[in-house]
């Protein structure tokens, strides 16, 4: 773990020349359950599809940083009055049994330490799961039952292969203090970074030069090196009024952010905020592992709530949707040779 590590999120179909143009050298990859029926049964087309696509980012010279299955996923559906509520969706097979049993931990497990050896020489490092000290991504687990998952799949991928980088990221709300002071003290030899992801100006408040701070806190808090497996601003959205956000309304049924920073949601916004967000990082560079930007592209709509145009979702890309680099591309092409040279 050496050497830093500067990735985004993109589609298999992204242009690797332009992603290394860029400065990046990783990409996360998401791996769904591998077995259908039983554990080391038969294969899901889902997952030999996303090792298919590990293959052929490490083989073009790029590393994986792979996800671990996730347990399922709070998409935004109207309710009977039109107003946009979560619904969640199960990812893990019937056969693991119920979430959070013991049941399903030991299929956690031994699902992770078969992935960590089906993927050697391919998946270097590892986020497990994500965000799980949030309802979208945690679903029924409450924190400590989150934290129970994290360490089964921990126990695995460095079971079967010691030498993987692994970590999680919370999603940084306050329950994640819950996970950072729990999991530390118990997981030994099992967790080599601390993840975080954020999103200041656009999900919280505050804007890039937090970054440094947030750093800090939890190098001091964890003991290790930090990695940021999600950051980004989004380039287009207006901004709630305040009876809006009274309202409590998402952003999804408004198509406006609760938040801002600098110039705003706007593609030379965006470019500014990276420009800042790299001074941050290189203000507490020792402590950093690296640094994971949301996203590659842009989306053609919102995966929350499906419409195209929801700022929520679509916007976070440093190229457009026809893979044209935005204004945030020259901005992070400078940051990168400014963190690491």
């Amino acid at each position: 773990m050496a050497d830093m590590m500067i990735g985004t999120s993109a589609y298999p179909t992204a242009d690797k020349a332009l992603l290394r143009e860029a400065g990046i050298g990783w990409v996360r990859v998401g791996f769904p359950f591998p077995f259908a029926d039983r554990l080391g049964g038969s294969l899901t087309q889902e997952y030999r599809r996303s090792r298919a696509d590990a293959a052929k980012l490490s083989a073009a010279g790029l590393k994986v940083l792979g996800i671990t299955p996730l347990p399922g996923i709070a998409t935004k559906e109207p309710d009977a009055e039109g107003h946009l509520v979560g619904r969640w969706r199960d990812f893990f097979p019937a056969w693991c049994g119920a979430l959070g049993s013991a049941q399903c931990l030991r299929a956690y497990e031994e699902t992770c330490r078969w992935l960590a050896g089906d993927l050697r020489g391919i998946v270097p490092a590892w986020q497990i799961a994500n965000e799980l000290d949030i309802a979208e991504f945690a679903g029924p687990l409450n924190p400590r039952q989150a934290c129970d998952l994290i360490l089964a799949a921990a126990r695995g991928l460095k079971g079967e292969d010691a030498s993987l980088a692994v970590g999680h990221n919370p999603a940084g709300n306050p329950k994640a203090y819950y996970f950072f002071g729990h999991l530390y003290a118990q997981a030994r030899g099992l967790l080599d970074y601390c993840g975080i992801d954020g999103y200041y100006g656009t999900w919280c408040s505050g804007g890039p030069e937090d970054w440094a701070g947030r750093i800090r806190e939890l190098h001091d808090l964890t003991g290790r090196p930090v990695l940021v497996n999600e950051w980004g601003f989004s380039s287009v959205g207006g901004v709630m009024t305040a009876e809006e956000i009274a309202s409590h309304l998402p952003v999804c049924q408004l198509g406006k952010w609760k938040y801002t920073w600098g110039p705003g949601h706007t593609p030379q916004g965006q470019a500014r905020f990276v420009e800042a967000a790299f001074e941050a990082f290189c203000a507490c560079r020792e402590m950093l592992l690296g640094a994971f930007f949301y996203r590659w592209e842009d989306q053609d709509k919102c995966w929350q709530c499906g419409s195209p145009a929801c700022p929520a979702e679509t916007a976070w890309g440093l190229v457009d949707l026809h893979g044209r680099p935005k204004p945030a591309f020259g901005a992070f092409q400078e940051g990168v040779r400014r963190l690491v040279g």
